[in-house]
């Protein structure tokens, strides 16, 4: 009988029965010509079947623009057509080096692996598929050994003694290939091979079109996150107010969980940790480190980018006491004409790329230039609010050095607003706007006006002050609303309760406190005592003149002031 097959299955066969025995021997020779011509012809049918559906699968798989998709996809053709259960794609990255892209079959951990070390330099010649699109890797094969090492490192048993190899050129450039182990080298069919070389060219034109792809939206999204930080350089910010912002941005640029910004302390020998996002406790990039120690802090002392996957070889660095539980880290060194910080990030799908790291390296020319601008910002602003600060002492005590009641009115509602949490914005916006809230009723020391009526017409001349100053609009408000009372009896307008703004609210119960100490002996300062009674006299008009959550932010700075250091 001769048997049927197609594709490797058993389809039907051909048998005789009831022969005279002189005729067997002839019949036999028969049933094995047949055989022979339906073995010919079901490699003729299978090897046709399977060029048709290589044409047919490349019109479909080059129109494929996710990566993940086609990986898929490649994978899943070139076992179907070598009939084997297991493989692996390697990709070559920006830096020409060899990475595991994806697997099926072998272990799913093989793909986060890193550390194959070997360029596409070394197999220009090897994977030559000119003379043929299928190559069995030799024992002494680099990626050979990487592969069946990394399988028997996870605990991977394949007794399959022959490595292949289908590479995938395009233009003439290797860009990866499709690697399985098979039980033996069976030679296949010119039908075969052409369809194995469709394949292998096929996928590397998909698989360069998606890279490509990729590249350019990883790109598309650095350039958009840059236009971002261009307006943040042009916003006055702080830099305590702009960091967060900047974590934020590249774990959405880099599709990361966790991030962390750390700036070098003034005699640059440690760096700080200023934003941790998503870190766990004691990971790189949570606690302070020297300069030396640790992955940031050899980034920060070599000025070297650097990828780093834990449990390879041992890192070039001091042990800074840290830990890396992720399973890559990418850190960059933020410097301009010195090292200011580093900015380390983990946790990424699939592991970093040299892509990742050339992006990160991008955006790290525009976070220093956004942290030097909000610096800029701060030290203007300092100046500002010392410049006022000796104005109004100068007003006061006669002294630029000696503080008065309006610098101890600021300090106290600063105070108060540390204790409210109020943001960056509001904390400056308060801090003018109590320096300068009394400042129409300079115009009465120059006039012979009442000091009643005066005082009625100092809002708007103190919100005039606060305008030729180019201050925000939020310092006016505040400005012009300070003499306001909590049940509506204030002026200029009357307004009342949480119709205030919540800056003049603060001002007011830091203006009333400053002012009866200073009308004890002229000092900003006063025993237990007298703080008390000061607070008690506040307590009471609570709810009248002031806002009764400001009264109590009052009190608990009042407890905090021991522990809190003085701020300008």
């Amino acid at each position: 009988m001769a048997i049927f097959r197609f594709r490797g299955q058993s389809m039907g066969g051909i048998g005789i029965c009831h022969v005279e025995n002189s005729h067997k021997k002839e019949l036999g020779e028969a049933l094995r010509i047949m055989e022979g011509y339906l073995v010919l012809l079901s490699g003729a049918l299978e090897d046709h079947d399977d060029l048709e559906l290589v044409h047919e699968l490349w019109a479909k798989t080059l129109s494929i623009v996710s990566l993940d998709e086609l990986l898929e996809r490649v994978l899943e053709e070139l076992c179907s057509a070598l009939q084997v259960p297991d493989g692996l794609i390697l990709l070559i990255d920006e830096d020409g080096v060899f990475y595991p892209a994806r697997a099926l079959g072998y272990p799913k951990s093989l793909e986060k692996q890193r550390n194959l070390d070997i360029s596409r330099y070394d197999y220009s010649d090897r994977m030559d598929i000119s003379s043929s699109p299928l190559k069995p890797l030799l024992e002494d094969d680099p990626i050979q050994q990487w592969l069946s090492q990394s399988l028997v490192d996870l605990g991977w048993e394949d007794e399959k003694a022959v490595c292949l190899a289908v590479p995938f050129y395009r233009k003439s450039q290797l860009i990866g290939g499709f690697l399985t182990y098979t039980d033996e080298m069976n030679p296949k069919s010119v039908g075969k091979m052409s369809v194995i070389r469709l394949l292998s060219i096929g996928a590397a034109a998909a698989l360069d079109n998606a890279l490509t792809l990729k590249q350019m939206n990883q790109r598309r999204r650095a350039l958009a996150s840059i236009h971002v930080v261009h307006r943040l350089i042009s916003a006055s910010i702080s830099v305590n107010e702009l960091l967060p912002k900047i974590g934020q941005l590249t774990r959405q640029l880099l599709k990361v969980k966790k991030c962390s910004i750390m700036l070098c302390d003034s005699d640059r020998r440690n760096l700080i940790p200023k934003v941790t996002l998503g870190m766990e406790e004691d990971e790189i990039g949570q606690n302070p480190l020297t300069l030396g120690e640790g992955l940031a802090g050899w980034v920060a002392e070599n000025f070297n980018p650097m990828v780093y996957s834990p449990g390879g070889k041992p890192p070039p660095w001091k042990d800074g006491g840290e830990s890396y539980p992720s399973d890559d880290y990418l850190a960059v060194a933020l410097f301009d004409s010195d090292i200011e910080g580093v900015i380390v990030v983990a946790d990424k799908e699939g592991g970093f790329t040299p892509g990742d790291r050339e992006i990160l390296l991008t955006f790290a020319e525009q976070i220093i230039l956004a942290i030097k601008n909000a610096q800029l910002h701060e030290g203007e602003r300092t100046i500002t609010v010392n410049v006022l600060k000796s104005i109004s002492n100068l007003i006061e005590t006669q002294d630029p050095a000696k503080p008065g009641v309006t610098v101890t009115t600021c300090e106290w509602a600063q105070r108060i607003a540390r204790v409210m949490k109020l943001n960056e914005i509001e904390y400056n916006n308060l801090t003018y706007a109590s320096l300068l809230h009394d400042t129409g009723m300079l115009r009465a020391l120059q006039t012979h006006v009442p000091i009643d009526e005066q005082r009625l017409k100092s809002p708007q001349l103190s919100v005039r002050f606060v305008e030729s100053l180019g201050l925000p609009e939020e310092v006016g408000e505040i400005v012009f609303h300070v003499n306001e009372s909590w049940d509506g009896r204030g002026y200029p307008e009357g307004t009342q309760k949480k119709q205030i703004p919540l800056g003049s609210r603060i001002i007011a119960a830091a203006n009333a406190y400053a002012t009866l100490l200073f009308r004890r002996n002229q000092s900003r300062s006063a025993d237990q005592t007298r703080q008390e009674e000061i607070l008690k006299a506040l307590k009471r008009l609570s709810n009248r003149s002031f806002d009764p959550r400001v009264i109590h932010a009052l009190e608990q700075a009042i407890q905090n002031q021991e522990t809190e250091g003085e701020e300008d």
